[in-house]
């Protein structure tokens, strides 16, 4: 997948469904926004079009982060 407009580094992690779950509490407490695509990495969702599960969220320095879980 990829975006236009993407800077900094692109950072994946495949993570079982526990750890998928408390990593997406850390931005929604924090309220960082997140999303299903690395395009719209604030759209709220977290249907990945590649797996069960996913989301991506940006840090301030430009880094988009990509969580996926199987299940």
């Amino acid at each position: 997948m990829s975006t236009d407009s993407a800077e900094g580094h692109h950072l994946a992690f495949d993570v079982d469904p526990a750890t998928f779950d408390g990593i997406l509490e850390r931005p929604r407490a924090g309220g960082v926004p997140c999303g299903s695509e690395p395009g719209e990495p604030d759209n709220g969702r977290i249907d990945h079009p590649l797996c069960p599960r996913g989301l991506f969220f940006t840090d301030e320095t430009g880094n988009l982060y990509e969580v996926l879980s199987p299940a």
